[in-house]
């Protein structure tokens, strides 16, 4: 049986380190599950291929985000059922989530096969490519659906304490496709589709196992297909949490490829500088980003246990560890960045644009994981629509607006950068007093302090 942990007691600062730590390790292994295409394609097959892996692999990455978001949305839900010990109810949500993910899942693998050209062509997908990428995006739409019941699967399993089941079953999917990659595109020379066709049969793995898992949840809660039919009002419930959650991060991805397009405009050295600067910034990203999905579950829990004294506490925790962990690594990087970047490239022109980067965003990288500590608070708390807005409005219309106004003013790169610099502060402002709203137990005058001290 999956085991499944309530955290609405206990220290606090473990548990939430006991959930974070496999969403970063998740984080890590999805890395290598997607270094592992390109490597196989650029070393084996040529440049090419590798080209055409890498234009759909952006295209599939927006699918993967929503499903994430979404995801979230719906950990919010059960983490809350769950910390109320409503079992039945919990159960009815688990069951109805799964019918609508497969619903969810085939839509989306059928729109992404059908119109495989169309989105190739607006990311200007050059036609000596078009031909693999369209092979690539097809095979790999048959496992759309296939991802949306691991992600959603995953953090149902996560938002009731169990984080160890969904990364184990990760490390065997991880497993296979490697094996796999090495079978189809180093031994049998089949080149992108059988890059695609190892990645497809691993995610479909990795749902099976997913599903097993939810499976041998208790009998009070686990999956079942069969009856324990939802009312029609706590359906539409998980739609107005998964949805908004699913758009917030589809609106990030939006906004990425959309700025991708004025970064381009700069030339060659500009895009691998940005390329350069996206792998130092991962290693800040990665743990802040898993911090924020274990608060989630966390908030949610402890928020059906009627503990609003444990989620305030839980958000002051995370922020002391976002100044303690995430500030002087970003320091550190900064300071040790021109010998880091030379380890990738000699090209004094791409060096120059990825030093700037870095020193213009990682010092103030600690705005950025500040925000996921109260994305993920806000989220636990039941609250998907006012992340989707605040992301919307700081991250995607404010970074597009700025630099489609600035930039043939001043035709800088440093334009691009203080984009991100400004609309983590405007994220910030936004967030914090929705969060102080939302812990209505806060005492007159909190919301002031604690702004200032995330500051």
């Amino acid at each position: 049986m999956t085991k499944t942990v309530h955290v609405e007691e206990g220290h606090i600062g473990k548990a939430l380190f006991a959930f974070a730590m496999p969403v970063l390790i998740s984080q890590l292994l999805q890395e290598l599950y997607n270094a592992a295409d390109c490597i196989m394609i650029g070393r084996f097959v040529g440049g090419d291929s590798l080209a055409a892996v890498s234009i759909a692999g952006i295209i599939l990455s927006v699918f993967i985000n929503f499903f994430i978001g979404f995801s979230s949305g719906v950990s919010a839900i059960s983490s809350f059922l769950f910390g109320e010990y409503e079992y039945d109810r919990l159960k009815m949500t688990i069951t109805t989530v799964a019918r609508f993910v497969l619903l969810l899942g085939g839509s989306f693998a059928l729109i992404t096969y059908v119109f495989n050209k169309q989105f190739l062509s607006l990311l200007e997908c050059p036609e000596s490519v078009m031909s693999e990428a369209s092979l690539y995006l097809r095979v790999c739409a048959a496992g759309i659906a296939a991802q949306l019941i691991y992600n959603t699967g995953t953090s149902i399993l996560r938002s009731l304490g169990d984080c160890k089941s969904p990364l184990i079953c990760f490390f065997i999917s991880v497993i296979v496709n490697v094996a796999l990659d090495i079978l189809f595109v180093a031994a049998a020379g089949m080149g992108v589709f059988g890059a695609a066709l190892a990645t497809l049969i691993a995610q479909c793995l990795l749902a099976v196992l997913i599903i097993v898992k939810l499976y041998m949840l208790d009998n009070a809660y686990s999956l079942t297909l069969t009856g324990h039919e939802l009312k029609a009002s706590e359906a539409i419930n998980i739609l107005k949490m998964g949805i908004p959650a699913g758009m917030q991060a589809f609106f990030m991805s939006l906004s990425s490829l959309i700025i991708q397009v004025s970064i381009d405009n700069f030339g060659p050295a500009a895009m691998a500088g940005m390329s350069l600067y996206a792998k130092l910034e991962g290693v800040l990203y990665l743990p802040s980003f898993a911090y924020g999905i274990a608060l989630t579950g966390f908030v949610g829990q402890n928020l059906g246990a009627g503990r609003r004294d444990r989620i305030i506490e839980a958000v002051r925790i995370s922020n002391r560890v976002m100044w303690a962990v995430i500030f002087p690594l970003s320091i550190v990087i900064t300071v040790l960045s021109p010998v880091i970047l030379k380890v990738f490239t000699t090209d004094e022109a791409i060096l120059f644009n990825a030093h700037e980067a870095v020193l213009f965003n990682l010092p103030l990288y600690i705005v950025y994981a500040l925000n996921q500590v109260y994305l993920g608070a806000i989220k636990g708390l039941g609250k998907t629509f006012y992340p989707m807005i605040c992301t919307l409005l700081s991250y995607s219309l404010f970074r597009v607006i700025w630099c489609n106004l600035l930039i043939p003013v001043f035709h800088t790169m440093r334009v691009v950068y203080l984009s991100y610099d400004v609309s983590f502060f405007i994220m910030l402002a936004l967030l914090v007093p929705v969060y102080q709203n939302l812990i209505s137990t806060s005492k007159s005058g909190s919301f002031l302090l604690d702004f200032v001290s995330c500051l």
